[in-house]
Formats: C-alpha cells, structure tokens, sequence
C-alpha cells in the first residue's frame, strides 16, 4: 500500500519538532577554578523559564531559558545563560487548551534533556565539575499556573 493510503500516525506528543537550535549562550568565570577550591559546597541558583512566540500559522518557537550561577566561599564562580529553542508545529485545528499544553509543557519537557546537557559541557568546559540540572515537572507547573490563574498568553500569528 502507498504512504498516501496509510499516512504515518501523529506524533503522541502532539506536536511536530521542525528545527531546535542554540539562541543565545553566555558563560563567565570570574574565579578560577583554583581560586574557589575550599572545603564547602558551592552555592548554586537556577533559574528556569519557557517563552513562546508565534511565528506563522500553527508554528511557534519555544525557547527554554537557564540561569545557572554558583558562588563558592563569597566568590562568584561562574554564570550560565542559556536559551534553548526549538520551532514547533501543533496539529491543525489545536484548541487554545491544547496549545497552551502543548506550548508551556510538553515542548519545554522535550527541550530540556537537550539544554540540561549543554549546561554540563559548559560548565565543564569552563573548569568546574559539569552542572547537572535535576529534572522539572513542567506539566505539573504547569498545571499549578492554571490553577492560579497565571498562564502566559499564548499569541496567534
């Protein structure tokens, strides 16, 4: 039988990953990483946010943004920025329900293994043992923001 006949199923996601790409990425290490070895465990704030956008018809990018900075006995031993994105293709006919799902919690559960990653080379890279983010529940936050009343708008193009 032709594909023409038996189309390829949806994704069970939903939606379609048409690219995803590095935004912007900034590291900075002030300290060496030699100037910060002590004994006492660095301390480290993250930061996590999704932004969505609409570029065209049914086509949104998603960028996934992480801020990371540690400091060690007072010092500041390094700051990430990062902004992960991928363009992402809902299914046509998507209700604003769906859309927003789709949008603030599945694309961001998608994009962060990816972003996650990409902040442990850097940090690697940079000299400090790599930064390991521990895993998000975006649909939870989601969820919790729904609940609140606090969901971000989620344009049409």
């Amino acid at each position: 039988m032709s594909d023409e006949q038996n189309p390829a199923p949806p994704p069970a996601t939903g939606f379609v990953v048409d690219a995803q790409y590095i935004r912007d990425l900034s590291f900075e290490g002030p300290a060496h990483p030699k100037d910060v070895q002590v004994n006492e465990p660095p301390k480290i704030e993250v930061n996590v946010a999704a932004q969505t956008r609409p570029l065209q018809e049914s086509k949104y990018e998603v960028a996934l943004t992480v801020r990371a900075q540690a400091s060690i006995a007072g010092k500041n031993a390094f700051l990430v920025e990062l902004a992960y994105a991928a363009i992402i293709g809902l299914p046509p006919g998507s209700t604003e329900e769906t859309t927003r799902g789709i949008l603030l919690a599945e694309a961001p559960r998608y994009l962060f293994p990816f972003a996650r990653g990409i902040v442990a080379n850097i940090t690697r890279e940079g000299g400090f043992p790599p930064l390991l983010l521990q895993p998000i529940d975006f649909q939870a936050l989601y969820q919790q923001q729904k609940q609140r009343g606090e969901l971000p708008a989620v344009g049409r193009a």
